[in-house]
């Protein structure tokens, strides 16, 4: 698991990189927070199935970019419980990039194979619109219901955008659910289009300059 280097506090939350023993947690945490997100909804539609299945994706996902993402989470013992951000550091067009071949097969045996053709169809116009400048990607911030409202997600965002402040690179996120763009606007970023994924929600993609 790489390491987040440089925390601190910000808003009066202490944040920390996440570690192996984390990652149930982390899981949970993800899972819980995106449950109405809108295009995880619309990837993985059943309401009655969608919590288990987000529980595997998430999984899937964190073990694809093991020794790659950062994961920041609270500091203190509950609060991989509260929120996480799964961070990308930058990294040139010949990678390394999380397993995403693997995340995708994963996924294929979770839901079957016309439907993730379909949804997959649908995603690529947002997924072919990330840049190719280097960046720090946002992936996922979420923080659970009961923890909402404690600048936790404003924590494990600005331990890195900072860092992309000292070091002067950009950053980079979709913003999944529009009603979040306020605040990742607090944090710097930009809407700088939107993709409208057939059959599903507009996405804002958002861009963030080093200050």
């Amino acid at each position: 698991m790489a390491a987040v280097v440089g925390l601190g506090i910000v808003a009066m939350t202490e944040v920390r990189s996440a570690e192996d023993h984390d990652l149930p947690e982390v899981v949970a945490t993800l899972a819980e927070a995106f449950l109405e997100d809108p295009v995880l909804a619309f990837l993985f539609g059943d309401p009655a199935r969608r919590p288990s299945l987000l529980a595997a994706f998430f999984a899937n996902r964190l073990a694809g970019g093991r020794g790659i993402d950062e994961l920041v989470v609270p500091a203190g013992a509950d609060g991989v419980r509260a929120c996480a951000a799964v961070w990308v550091p930058p990294t040139g067009p010949d990678g390394p990039w999380p397993d995403f071949a693997a995340v995708g097969a994963a996924n294929l045996a979770l839901l079957g194979e016309d439907w993730m053709v379909e949804r997959l169809a649908a995603l690529a116009p947002m997924m072919e619109a990330h840049p190719a400048t280097p960046h720090w990607y946002l992936a996922f911030v979420g923080t659970r219901s009961v923890a909402r409202g404690r600048g936790l997600a404003t924590a494990c965002i600005s331990a890195v955008t900072q860092r992309c402040d000292a070091s002067g690179d950009g950053a980079y996120l979709e913003s999944s659910d529009p009603a979040n763009v306020p605040l990742y606007e607090r944090h710097g970023f930009r809407v700088t289009a939107e993709v409208a994924i057939r059959g599903g929600p507009t996405v804002p993609l958002m861009w963030r300059d080093p200050r």
